[in-house]
C-alpha cells in the first residue's frame, strides 16, 4: 500500500482504499472482507487528518486491547514511529505522543510553550469508559463491526469528536447486524449525508 522513496511517502491504494481516502463525508466506513486492506489504510488516513486538522488529540479505537496488539498498533507504529519518527509510544498509557520534531514535521512549526503535546490516544471499544475525557479532532476505528465494539463506544467516539466535528474512518469485516447496521448503514441507505 505504501513505501518510502528518498524522503517521499508513496502509496498505491486499491480502488476501495482510494474511495475511502477521497471521501469527504464526516463518517467514512470501509466494510469489506478479510485481508482487504482496511487496517493498513488507517495510519495513512490518520496521518493525513493530523496534517489537515492540526495539533491536538486524536483517537485510534479497536474492539479490544488484544486486537490492538495484533494488527492495528503494528501498522500504526510502522508508519508513525519506524518510518516517520513522529513521536513516542507509551504502552502503559496506550498513547502515542508527538515530539517537537514530529510536531514540526506535521504542522510546520514548533508547539507553543503552553500547548500540550499532540497525541493519538488508543482505546478499547469493549470498555467505553476508556474513550471518555478527550476532545479529539478525528478517530480511526478498527474492527468496529465486532460484537465487542459496543454501541456505547460509538456514541462515546461521537461525543469526543463533537467540539471539532471530527471525522471518522471505520473499517471492519461484517460480523453481525448490530449498531453498525442500524446506526451507520441504514442511515446511509436512507440518504444521511454524513
Amino acid at each position: 500500500l505504501w513505501w518510502v522513496e528518498g524522503d517521499r511517502l508513496c502509496m498505491r491504494p486499491h480502488p476501495g482504499q482510494r474511495r475511502a481516502l477521497r471521501s469527504t463525508t464526516r463518517f467514512t466506513f470501509m466494510l469489506a472482507g478479510t485481508q482487504s486492506g482496511k487496517t493498513a489504510l488507517g495510519p495513512l488516513w490518520l496521518l493525513r487528518e493530523l496534517q489537515r486538522r492540526g495539533p491536538g488529540d486524536y483517537l485510534a479505537v479497536t474492539s479490544t486491547f488484544n486486537l490492538l496488539q495484533l494488527k492495528m498498533l503494528p501498522e500504526f507504529l510502522r508508519l508513525f514511529d519506524t518510518t516517520c519518527q513522529l513521536g513516542t509510544w507509551s504502552e502503559s498509557k496506550k498513547t502515542y505522543t508527538l515530539t517537537p520534531a514530529g510536531h514540526r514535521y506535521l504542522f510546520g512549526a514548533e508547539p507553543l510553550p503552553d500547548e500540550p503535546p499532540s497525541r493519538v490516544i488508543f482505546g478499547s471499544a469493549d470498555r467505553p469508559e476508556s474513550l471518555e475525557s478527550a476532545t479529539a479532532r478525528a478517530a480511526w476505528l478498527d474492527e468496529c463491526g465486532q460484537a465487542t465494539f459496543r454501541l456505547e463506544s460509538w456514541q462515546a467516539v461521537q461525543r469526543r469528536l463533537s467540539l471539532y466535528q471530527g471525522r471518522v474512518l471505520g473499517g471492519t469485516t461484517l460480523y453481525n447486524l448490530g449498531w453498525l447496521k442500524t446506526e451507520v448503514y441504514d442511515r446511509w441507505r436512507a440518504g444521511d449525508p454524513d
